[in-house]
């Protein structure tokens, strides 16, 4: 049976809807908890914003949002490709269709374009120095 009392105040999370008045605004007591669920063998808590009505979950807004492989998976296919499997060898490797590494790909690629926009927010460098910066990074580890 359940611990009796208040349930935990969710002041740590924040509703993910654009266009509710407290997106991204946490500790407005307007988000409370709305069960659990398992997702890739994983507990996650789920959510509601009782200005707005949306639900979500932890998962909402992360690269892992709605993918079914487990994260260990995932991310091993990352790796592959930094090492420059093609993405036809991850996915015999893998047992997953090649289309499905090539979108897991793109996720990877639009998160970290997002990344990169919000850490060289302010900075003047162009692109393509970055680029070559990067290049001589791999190319000085051991």
């Amino acid at each position: 049976m359940g611990k009796r009392g208040p349930k935990p105040q969710f002041t740590d999370v924040a509703c993910p809807n654009d266009s509710c008045e407290f997106y991204g605004l946490k500790g407005k007591d307007n988000v409370v908890g709305n069960g659990t669920s398992v997702s890739r063998g994983e507990k996650v808590r789920k959510y509601i914003c009782r200005n707005c009505g949306k639900v979500f979950n932890d998962h909402t807004g992360t690269f892992y949002y709605d993918l079914r492989k487990e994260e260990r998976v995932i991310e091993l296919a990352l790796k592959m490709s930094m090492k420059g499997m093609s993405e036809e060898g991850i996915a015999d490797v893998l047992d997953i269709k090649p289309a499905t590494v090539r979108r897991w790909l793109d996720r990877a690629a639009e998160s970290c374009n997002k990344v990169n926009e919000v850490f060289m927010k302010g900075l003047k460098v162009p692109k393509i120095e970055m680029d070559e910066i990067w290049v001589i990074v791999q190319k000085n580890r051991p």
